[in-house]
């Protein structure tokens, strides 16, 4: 695909490989891996972004990862994830419940919500997806928090093959096919939660997702608003001004987080519906530029091209695989996945 991917290779073993294996997964796990089986532990990940979901294949050996509701504050994940076990076993753990994984399940889970997961070896296909991209913004999938769809089950067997052709196909994808491809998962598998009759499912108490990730849907639903300051998104939320500060701090800031935002969703009208109606003028206004020149300038600074050239239907890799490449986590870290995940768009 030619949009960024990770890679962290399994070629080491021991304790210099934990370390790497702990940043590639620390938006989403705390790991705990058993003193006796640090000498021998091995960890592989391939990740792509999609343009609007992550994918991400990994290998490694026993260990048990950490989902609590100190992380999910920390880290402002809220996305929903799917995963199949290809090998391997696992048990979730939610509120005290246990549901057992077997290879070829697919587990359904709410990142906004804690959990625990106790794993031997395994290789498994994970795929990271936005709410907004739901039909019912995850809704459903938020209530199937912890179910399991049995590989023995037919509808279980649809989800899971359609997990590993993804998987297969993941690095020919055009960046257009990337994007439908995530789309058409995240129908199936909100289909998947509305077949869920929860007797499947680990019991637990919803939990309310972190002021942080209230602020960003705000954020979302308002882009387009010329009140989105900092007094403003203070009042809004009750926060301090340095509270702010240090929520958004890891995305370089709120007034950067919103700046960022806003020329994502011109991209978006650009190159879909709204771009072929609207005048590049009325985005650049519509997002808060006082002229087009300017907005013309930020554009290309974030995307490498023109408001122009993505109106006119030029080849493009789409809004966050525009965006350079983070480095190779073996040379160095993985500060820009953090950014992939934070910021993905539907």
């Amino acid at each position: 695909m030619r949009g960024p991917n990770l890679s962290l290779e399994g070629s080491s073993f021991g304790p210099r490989t934990i370390p790497a294996w702990r940043e590639a997964v620390a938006p989403f796990w705390d790991v705990e891996i058993r003193k006796e089986d640090t000498p021998d532990f091995r960890g592989r990940s391939e990740v792509y972004h999609l343009g609007n979901a992550i994918i991400g294949l990994t290998a490694a050996s026993g260990l048990r990862n950490e989902r609590s509701r100190g992380l999910i504050a920390r880290m402002g994940v809220d996305h929903v994830a799917a995963q199949i076990r290809t090998e391997g076993r696992a048990t979730i753990a939610i509120t005290g419940r246990e549901a057992p994984v077997a290879p070829g399940d697919v587990s359904l889970l709410d990142l906004a919500q804690p959990l625990s997961m106790r794993s031997t070896g395994y290789r498994a296909v994970t795929v990271i997806i936005p709410r907004a991209l739901f039909p019912d913004r995850g809704a459903r999938l938020g209530e199937a928090h912890g179910t399991v769809l049995c590989a023995a089950t037919p509808f279980g067997t649809l989800v899971g093959d359609h997990l590993r052709s993804l998987a297969a196909n993941v690095p020919h994808f055009s960046p257009a096919e990337a994007r439908a491809a995530a789309q058409a998962t995240a129908i199936l598998l909100a289909a998947a939660a509305r077949m869920t009759t929860g007797s499947d499912a680990v019991e637990r108490p919803l939990q309310r997702a972190p002021v942080f990730l209230a602020i960003r849907s705000y954020i979302d639903a308002e882009i387009g608003s010329a009140d989105l300051g900092v007094e403003h998104l203070c009042r809004r939320f009750g926060v301090s001004r340095s509270g702010l500060y240090r929520l958004f701090a890891p995305l370089g800031g709120v007034l950067e987080y919103v700046r960022r935002r806003r020329l994502a969703r011109a991209y978006r009208d650009l190159a879909e519906g709204d771009g072929r109606a609207a005048r590049v003028s009325e985005i650049a206004f519509r997002y808060g530029y006082g002229s087009p020149a300017s907005f013309t300038t930020a554009f290309r600074a974030e995307f490498g091209l023109s408001p122009v050239d993505v109106k006119a239907g030029a080849r493009v890799e789409g809004v966050a695989a525009s965006r350079p490449a983070p480095a190779d986590p073996a040379t160095g870290d993985w500060d820009g996945f953090y950014e992939w995940v934070l910021t993905l768009d539907a």
